[in-house]
């Protein structure tokens, strides 16, 4: 009898990761856990980020003084040389931050989010969510 092929299936996901209160100078880290059920397909980079949960128009949008580097524990990379601000690798939720190539993450790896406020006086809240999709092989 032939072995069986396996198929591929890949539904759109969205892993979020919130900071809050990151008060200026100082640093955070924070953990995604890939779920189970399937490996996950990085394509887009989106941030929201606000001060003191302050109402935000198109003209006060804020750009966060924050830097921040992702690591994919199973493997040990990061995904940038050094940290970098956030303004400059991530787009808002209007336009994304497109990867020039994707980055799979698989079945229950844990991803290390490293975030550093370089700000003199202000403490913003970020909200980080990486985009893509879960891929389910059959």
């Amino acid at each position: 009898m032939p072995p069986q092929l396996s198929t591929k299936r890949r539904d759109f996901f969205a892993y979020t990761l919130t900071f809050a209160a990151l008060l200026a100078g100082t640093a955070a880290q924070g953990a995604i856990q890939i779920q189970s059920d399937s490996d996950f397909e990085l394509t887009k980079f989106t941030m929201f980020a606000d001060i003191a949960a302050g109402a935000e128009t198109e003209a006060t949008r804020v750009l966060p003084l924050v830097t921040i580097q992702i690591t994919d524990t199973g493997t040990g990379r990061s995904l940038f040389s050094s940290p970098l601000p956030i303004p400059a690798i991530f787009g808002d939720g209007r336009i994304p931050f497109i990867l020039p190539v994707p980055k799979i993450f698989s079945a229950n790896a844990s991803v290390a989010v490293q975030v550093g406020n370089f700000a003199a006086a202000t403490d913003y809240n970020l909200r980080i969510l990486l985009i893509g999709a879960k891929i389910f092989t059959y």
